[in-house]
């Protein structure tokens, strides 16, 4: 403990010390203030104004240009997803570190030191949270200003750079046209078929454990076999964290089963306020919420696998922080909603846009990324010898 104050005091010396920066932390600050100073004279809502009309011009349609423009950004940032995930190893390391520092004060002080020592990781991403942050504020602030049927808005606020084509009013395509179907009619199962549905999924999971028990003595040192049954206690732990929920919903599904549908175009005037577009974004919210703690659950539980914790313990952890994972979807959500519940629509096609882009990232964009980082990856990943532990102590 001596020795932990002792370097702590070093630190302070070292972080009180009158010294020349390093060269990328120099940059950082550079860019930190001319960023700033960009912002707040409103150059970051000039450019995406400008990119959003300069694609208005071409498509005519204010729909069309909003998605476009959410998909753009996300293409624009990814040099900087690239760079991120070159550093990841690096910040999971610094993380770890930080753990390890119980106050506060402390970890504020090594955190301080990194940047006084230029650490690049530390330095790419106080610098991609700002440039995250700002864009994303501002692609956003856009939607907001009242530009759909004040054709003087542009300029008096000066937002377009002289050029990008005026845009021609009253604008075209406001309103978002979405085909959908509604449900004219449900039917009810017995709850006698009810409780047989969910006896039969409580039933399939008890044979395949006890199919497992039986011949995991002859199949107990096959690597894929095993690998299988790895994904398959993930799958359970995945169940697990929000079991409750998921036989709630079946129960509904089941007594509501749809019998006659109907097609409806649903039609949303994106510069007004729009109650469906609400509920579209708390969802996608929700959803989004519950994904990324799923990630986050999913990368935690495979440390603790590595680190041969006991399986009841990482089940116990895993579903408390789900129902953590739960909670702040709901509250998100509904924050979400009471929001968005006074803004124009369009700013809500462009957050569902950008949430739709989130979701479908490691299924597009990530899989090329993880090609090109691994290009001779084996079709089945090796397991590690606590890995084969854990799977021959279930039980």
């Amino acid at each position: 403990m001596a020795e932990t104050e002792s370097s702590f005091s070093k630190i302070r010396k070292i972080d009180n010390s009158r010294t020349w920066l390093p060269f990328w932390t120099t940059l950082l600050l550079l860019f930190l203030i001319v960023l700033t100073v960009w912002f707040f004279k409103g150059g970051s809502f000039k450019l995406y104004a400008s990119i959003f009309f300069s694609i208005y011009s071409v498509t005519n349609q204010v729909w069309v240009s909003v998605i476009l423009m959410g998909i753009l950004q996300n293409v624009f940032f990814l040099p900087l997803r690239i760079i991120g995930n070159s550093f990841d190893k690096s910040l999971k390391e610094f993380e770890d570190e930080l753990e390890t520092i119980k106050k506060e004060e402390n970890q504020s002080l090594v955190f301080n030191k990194k940047i006084k020592e230029g650490s690049l990781p530390i330095v790419f991403y106080i610098f991609n949270f700002f440039v995250n942050a700002i864009a994303f504020f501002s692609a956003g602030r856009i939607f907001l200003i009242d530009f759909y049927s004040d054709p003087l808005k542009l300029q008096k606020m000066n937002l377009l750079y002289d050029f990008i084509p005026y845009p021609k009013y009253p604008l075209k395509g406001i309103n978002l046209h979405v085909p959908l179907f509604k449900i004219t009619e449900t039917m009810a199962l017995d709850w006698s078929n009810i409780f047989m549905i969910i006896g039969l999924v409580v039933l399939f999971f008890v044979v395949i454990r006890l199919l497992w028990r039986i011949l995991r003595i002859f199949l107990g040192h096959n690597k894929k076999v095993l690998f299988v049954r790895i994904k398959y206690n993930h799958l359970l732990l995945t169940i697990s964290g929000f079991g409750g929920v998921a036989i709630i919903l079946l129960v509904f599904i089941l007594r509501h089963i749809p019998t006659a549908l109907e097609g409806f175009v649903f039609i949303a005037n994106l510069s007004r306020q729009n109650t469906p577009m609400n509920f579209v974004t708390a969802i996608g919210t929700f959803i989004v919420t519950l994904h990324s703690g799923y990630k986050n659950n999913s990368e935690i539980s495979k440390k603790a696998e590595l680190a041969n914790i006991p399986k009841e313990v990482i089940k116990k952890v895993f579903r408390d922080k789900m129902n953590n994972s739960l909670k702040n979807a709901i509250v998100l959500g509904l924050g979400a909603f009471f929001i968005t519940n006074n803004i124009p629509s369009a700013f809500e096609l462009s957050v569902t846009t950008f949430e739709i882009m989130y979701m479908i990232y490691p299924y597009t964009f990530g899989l090329l990324m993880k090609k090109t980082d691994q290009p001779t990856a084996p079709p089945i990943p090796p397991i590690s010898t606590p890995e084969l532990i854990i799977a021959e102590k279930i039980s």
